[in-house]
């Protein structure tokens, strides 16, 4: 809630839950590199993890490599874009050439860039098939191909515009 600026007073107390050892990490959602930056300059603490949008249509590379920089672990939300993703021909030409389905392909390009990854999903068969991720890798021109899908599309919330109103 960028309007009203505690996010520094919000990590200070959250650092005091980690030293009092009720917490073994902390971290964030939705800090762009402006925030981190602040937060770190100000409290000395860099987040464990920082959770944000991130799908094949919104890949954030200038993020993840801050994240990559100073030790953050990238956790994607809403990773595939709400099934957004999945008719997406690319990611259905490399489904077909792997024998994984859309979704899984999805998951194993959100891995092999280094994120960590919690797909959502309710339905028994879906869980199973979003576990069966390693016994296939995305060679660099899959991954390439996806990387190019990048639109700057969110489907959530922009942070540094939400809740300004």
């Amino acid at each position: 809630m960028p309007r009203r600026d505690l996010y520094v007073d919000t990590w200070r107390a959250l650092e005091k839950i980690a030293a009092e050892g009720r917490a073994r990490a902390i971290g964030v959602s939705n800090f762009q590199i402006p925030h981190l930056e602040r937060l770190m300059a100000e409290t000395g603490t860099i987040p464990a993890v920082n959770q944000v949008e991130l799908h094949p249509s919104l890949v954030q590379a200038p993020l993840r490599a801050f994240h990559a920089a100073h030790g953050i672990a990238t956790e994607a939300w809403s990773p595939l874009a709400r099934g957004q993703m999945l008719a997406n021909p690319t990611i259905g030409t490399i489904a077909a050439k792997h024998g994984k389905s859309p979704a899984q392909v999805i998951l194993r390009w959100h891995l092999q860039i280094g994120n960590v990854v919690i797909p959502k999903s309710v339905t028994p068969r879906r869980i199973a098939e979003n576990i069966e991720l390693f016994d296939f890798v995305l060679d660099a021109q899959d991954v390439a191909a996806i990387e190019n899908l990048d639109r700057g599309k969110r489907i959530g919330p922009d942070p540094d515009q939400f809740n300004r109103a």
